[in-house]
């Protein structure tokens, strides 16, 4: 069974995270089909608007941190979630997230790249980037002080606070709040209206809204610089080893 199923029905692109039984921690796989159904995505005629879910329960735990682990030791450099952050910003369509449940990690920095974002009452959103020895990524060090101010962009990327539902909404992160039995509903509407209107205007409205693809790009480089650079220190070496063993006991 595919860890991305990918479906296209009256013009709405659907990438759905489909590894539950892990909470859908994102392993080298799961970037590669993110990535590469972006991608086709982008270029299908009949495709107008991409949809990102996640299952039931759980949006994503963030990355699979065996499979890190297991990358790092073969010698990897981990390049999928950079390749899936490239994928994002090139992408012409309007991006739509459901999140259901936890968005930890990348998770959660990926939803500031979406163009709406409808969440269950019971979502939370955790960047424990510090606490694990690593950085802010994928562009956080500015989409967050932008959307939530620097002093609650502070309280989730250095104290590793999460996030409530009802906080997300407040602060704008998310569009609307449903139940979790509405929200595929509610989000189907939300494309379906997207998918609707004249594609020419929709997209060059999105660009003008997302108008410094470039300074991102920088901005996700240089995050990643210093998130390569942290990953080779003791300290998250050592972060890294008790989370496996705690994890593996």
């Amino acid at each position: 069974m595919s860890v991305i199923t990918q479906s296209t029905e009256s013009g709405i692109c659907t990438l759905a995270m489909n590894r539950a039984d892990k909470l859908n921690a994102l392993n080298r796989e799961m970037y590669t089909g993110l990535t590469e159904g972006l991608s086709r995505a982008n270029t299908d005629d009949n495709c107008r608007v991409v949809v990102i879910k996640g299952a039931p329960g759980i949006f994503t735990a963030g990355n699979d941190i065996g499979d890190f682990a297991a990358a790092l030791a073969e010698g990897g450099r981990f390049n999928e979630p950079f390749l899936l952050m490239q994928a994002m910003l090139a992408c012409d369509k309007p991006v739509v997230a459901s999140v259901d449940g936890a968005a930890i990690g990348i998770g959660t920095t990926l939803l500031f790249h979406c163009d709406l974002v409808y969440a269950g009452s019971g979502a939370s959103f955790h960047t424990p980037f510090a606490d694990l020895g690593v950085c802010p990524e994928f562009g956080s060090s500015i989409t967050f002080p932008a959307l939530l101010g620097s002093h609650r962009a502070a309280q989730m990327l250095l104290l590793g606070d999460a996030m409530s539902a009802i906080d997300a909404e407040r602060f704008g992160l998310v569009n609307q709040l449903v139940d979790s039995t509405e929200l595929d509903n509610t989000v189907a509407k939300a494309a379906a209206r997207l998918a609707a209107k004249p594609q020419d205007a929709l997209q060059t409205s999105r660009r003008l809204l997302k108008p410094d693809t470039a300074h991102m790009l920088e901005v996700i480089e240089r995050e990643g610089e210093q998130f390569a650079r942290l990953m080779q220190t003791d300290e998250f070496k050592s972060n890294l080893e008790k989370f496996l063993s705690k994890k593996n006991g």
